[in-house]
């Protein structure tokens, strides 16, 4: 199947169903991270720091698709932060692996937030 069309110009269809598959594979991602920290930071006592949890978490391996990194090595990079609550903590490591959401473009309808609903932390 050729990529471009006759006059040279990428085909729109397979570059949108290209776009499409790689917004799938990062949705899958942070499902993955999500999966993975669940349950994980319910045991901290809250409000906490980024370095608190980096020195609690620096054995939890993550696995990330392209790498294998701790927990800890997350919040080294969160250091200055200080969090709440758990669900705060969960959205920072999520944006800290995934990328923020910084508006429509950035949204992502494939994330499944309605764990982060029940617990009464930000919806989106």
């Amino acid at each position: 199947m050729d990529s471009e069309r006759p006059n040279g110009d990428p085909d729109p269809e397979r570059v949108q169903d290209n776009a499409l598959d790689r917004q799938h594979e990062r949705a899958e991602h942070a499902e993955r991270i999500y999966d993975q920290i669940d349950g994980l930071l319910g045991e901290q006592k809250y409000p906490t720091t980024g370095e608190e949890l980096a020195v609690e978490y620096e054995d939890t391996i993550l696995d990330a698709p392209n790498e294998t990194e701790t927990l800890g090595d997350v919040f080294d990079r969160l250091v200055d932060e200080r969090f709440e609550s758990e669900t705060e903590a969960r959205e920072a490591i999520i944006n800290e692996l995934t990328g923020r959401a910084d508006g429509l473009d950035e949204y992502n309808d494939e994330r499944n937030l309605s764990k982060l609903d029940t617990e009464g932390g930000p919806a989106g």
